[in-house]
C-alpha cells in the first residue's frame, strides 16, 4: 500500500468523524443526513450542498499537507456570534512510518495499516471508535441555537505560506489564526475521545 493510499484513508477517516460530530452534536437538522456504511461502519453524512463543498475543500487542503507529512492537526470548533465556545474537537494526526523504519511499541501501531490488506483492524477500530464517540459526546449541553462551526488545519508556518501562495488553491483562500491561548487565562480539560491506532489517528476533546 503506497503511502497516497494511506493518506486518502486518513481523510476519509476525517470526512466520517468530521459528519458524524456535526450529527451527534445536532448543529443541523437531521434531514440533512443520511445513515450509510462506511468500510462497514455505519455512519450519519451530510447530503446539504453547501456544507459538503465546505468540508470538501477542508479536506482537499488537509489531503494536500498530509501527503507532505505537513498536517499536525485538525481542529473542529464550535461558535456563536464569532465567539468560539467551550469545546474544540482535535484529530491529532501521526506522520506513517513504514514497519522497516517504525521505532517503539507506539510508532509501530501507527503502520498496522501497511500490512492490514483487507482493513479488517482498521474497521473494526472506526466501528468502536464511532460507539465510542456517540456515548461520550451525549451527556454534552446542547449547542446554541444559532452555533456554527468552523475546521482548522494546524500546520508549520513555512508549509502555510507555501500552500497560500499556490494559484491552486486561490479558490478557497485560508487565513492564519493568529489567536493563541494564553496559560492561566482559563481552565482547560482534555477529554480522550478514541483514537485510531491504525492510522495514527487520535481524538480529543478541549472543554472549557
Amino acid at each position: 500500500m503506497s503511502s497516497e493510499d494511506l493518506t486518502d484513508i486518513v481523510i476519509e477517516a476525517l470526512e466520517v468523524f468530521l459528519n458524524h460530530i456535526l450529527y451527534v452534536r445536532n448543529l443541523y437538522p437531521e434531514q440533512i443526513f443520511q445513515k450509510r456504511r462506511v468500510y462497514n461502519a455505519p455512519v450519519y453524512v451530510s447530503i446539504f450542498p453547501p456544507l459538503n463543498a465546505y468540508i470538501h475543500s477542508v479536506l482537499r487542503a488537509a489531503r494536500e499537507l498530509q501527503q507532505r507529512g505537513e498536517l499536525q492537526s485538525v481542529l473542529l470548533q464550535f461558535y456563536h456570534d464569532e465567539l468560539p465556545l467551550n469545546e474544540c474537537f482535535t484529530f491529532e494526526i501521526k506522520k506513517f512510518q513504514p514497519p522497516a523504519e517504525a521505532q517503539g511499541k507506539e510508532e509501530a501501531q501507527s503502520t498496522l495499516l501497511w500490512d492490514d490488506k483487507f482493513f479488517i483492524d482498521f474497521e473494526q477500530q472506526l466501528r468502536n471508535s464511532l460507539y465510542k464517540l456517540v456515548e461520550r459526546l451525549n451527556p454534552l449541553a446542547k449547542l446554541p441555537k444559532g452555533a456554527k462551526f468552523k475546521v482548522a488545519l494546524n500546520t508549520t508556518q513555512e508549509a502555510f505560506v507555501k500552500f497560500s501562495h499556490s494559484s491552486a488553491n486561490q479558490g478557497f483562500p485560508w487565513l492564519c489564526d493568529g489567536l493563541k491561548k494564553e496559560a492561566g487565562k482559563r481552565v482547560i480539560s482534555l477529554l480522550p475521545l478514541t483514537r485510531l491506532d491504525s492510522i495514527g489517528l487520535k481524538l480529543n476533546l478541549e472543554l472549557s
